[in-house]
């Protein structure tokens, strides 16, 4: 997903010798696959593992619901209250050994530097604007972004204001990427893409800070308290291809049919295990015979979630913008009683605006999702509901 990109100021060759004041620069490799993966050249004044103190933090395990069946579920995560800063507030909803899935609605601002040591992260931000401090610069961050944060990087979310910030949180355990076939031979996104490397935006500004820090490190669920003898915002050059970026879903080009084209179609990540979508406004199945709205099916080989951020969902009754929907493999599911008819003859264009998480491994619910559960959705589709 990323192209290359440099920042500052940088050793004519990679592993040079660079000094600054007469002191030497510590070069640090940041990468994939141990050595055979993408990756960038990070050159910091201070040495970045030297640290005076390691304690334990908080546990970040998700508590599990003890699932007795498997429905459908609509999450009304919009009554999620303010919990926490952007890190320590997130209400782990949905997990499987891919992806946990959440929503973030934080009352304060976070003040300690976060690394997640286990997974990328990717925040839709639904409501609220903000600016990502991280190792690789600072990089803005506006309402309707999709933020994404590869694994180890050090970072600080400041918020343009905490209370009025929604966002939509996921861990992934691999790498997050664009689709494999947006993507030519080389690794540039093709012409028939949705979107294109200019639609990526990078850190465009370093970050200078002096002194220790405090770093809080998630691994495996668990944090642990690093005390650092020098902050890791000292870096001043970096390059390469991994490093944290946004990309607007506003900036997604829709793709659509005579008739109802299919989900991927909507793509716009990928990471092992799921995929993530988007729809945005468009024109929709124009052809005069057409069905203007999805048609019922089965996942047989995967969960479907949807989480609605605004316009108008025709196919779903019940469900209002910060509603979440998770449909389990193996059951149908799609357009609820009376859609059909009003699609029939209904408008050829929609408003909606939805970012859906396909998972190829059963999802399974949290006690917090529990708390937000509307108990009446499984029955949704009957006639006498």
């Amino acid at each position: 997903m990323r192209s290359y990109r440099r920042l500052g100021e940088l050793p004519r060759k990679r592993h040079m010798r660079i000094e600054r004041g007469g002191r030497p620069v510590f070069e640090e490799l940041f990468g994939r696959e141990g050595f055979t993966g993408p990756s960038s050249l990070l050159y910091h004044l201070g040495m970045p593992e030297a640290a005076h103190d390691v304690v334990p933090g908080a546990d970040d395990r998700a508590a599990m619901e003890l699932e007795q069946v498997h429905t459908h579920a609509h999450l009304e995560a919009w009554r999620m209250q303010p919990e926490g800063d952007i890190v320590s507030g997130r209400g782990w909803l949905l997990v499987n050994d891919d992806v946990r899935v959440g929503v973030a609605v934080p009352e304060r601002q976070q003040e300690t530097l976060f690394v997640n040591g286990s997974a990328d992260e990717v925040l839709f931000f639904h409501r609220g604007a903000a600016t990502l401090h991280s190792q690789f610069g600072r990089l803005p961050i506006a309402e309707g972004d999709y933020l994404v944060i590869p694994r180890g990087t050090v970072h600080r979310i400041e918020l343009a204001a905490p209370q009025a910030t929604r966002v939509l949180v996921l861990e992934c355990t691999g790498l997050v990427d664009s689709p494999e076939r947006y993507r030519s031979r080389n690794g540039q996104l093709l012409e028939a893409a949705p979107y294109s490397e200019r639609d990526i935006r990078a850190p465009e500004e370093l970050e200078q800070a002096d002194g220790p820090a405090e770093v809080m490190l998630k691994r495996g669920g668990r944090i642990t308290r690093y005390c650092l003898d020098h902050h890791p915002f000292d870096v001043i050059g970096w390059d390469g291809t991994v490093y944290p970026c946004a990309f607007s879903i506003h900036d997604f080009e829709p793709r659509a049919g005579r008739f109802h084209v299919p989900p991927p179609t909507h793509q716009v990540f990928q990471a092992p295990g799921l995929v993530i979508c988007n729809f945005v406004p468009r024109k929709i199945d124009w052809d005069p015979e057409a069905v203007a709205l999805p048609y019922h099916h089965s996942n047989l080989d995967s969960d479907e979630v949807m989480y609605y951020c605004g316009g108008d969902y025709s196919a779903r009754r019940g469900v209002r913008e910060g509603s979440l929907t998770h449909h389990v493999g193996g059951v149908p599911h799609g357009p609820q009683p009376g859609a059909l008819e009003a699609a029939l003859t209904g408008a050829r264009e929609t408003s909606e605006l939805a970012v859906m998480i396909d998972t190829f491994r059963p999802l399974h619910r949290t006690q917090a999702a529990r708390q937000v559960l509307d108990t009446c959705y499984p029955y949704s589709w009957s006639a006498s509901s």
